[in-house]
């Protein structure tokens, strides 16, 4: 399993709707692509942060994903479109349940 790790800086008064557009558009456009597994949201509101943990069955499904794909998923994110500040990928080596 990969671990997609993206960290956002959102407007605090903008956030909920931000969390519930991505919800419509990104989480709903990943469930479609094959090796997606699962999405986490966490928010922080001290630091304004949003990091998304999104989990795939591998680097290579994830990395097949057809640019055309992202770019519009992220074109139906209208002004809610907000840069990754940061972005990381992690390989799980032990999964404990």
């Amino acid at each position: 399993m990969v671990i997609e790790w993206l960290k956002f800086k959102v407007d605090p008064e903008q956030s909920e709707l931000f969390i519930q557009k991505d919800e419509e558009v990104w989480t709903a456009g990943l469930q479609k692509i094959p090796g997606f597994i699962g999405k986490e949201v966490w928010f922080d509101r001290e630091q304004q942060e949003i990091v998304m943990v999104i989990r795939w069955q591998s680097q290579e499904q994830w990395q097949a994903i057809p640019a055309k794909t992202l770019q519009e998923l992220d074109e139906k994110m209208g002004v809610f479109k907000v840069p990754i500040l940061e972005s990381r990928s992690y390989q799980i080596r032990k999964f404990m349940h």
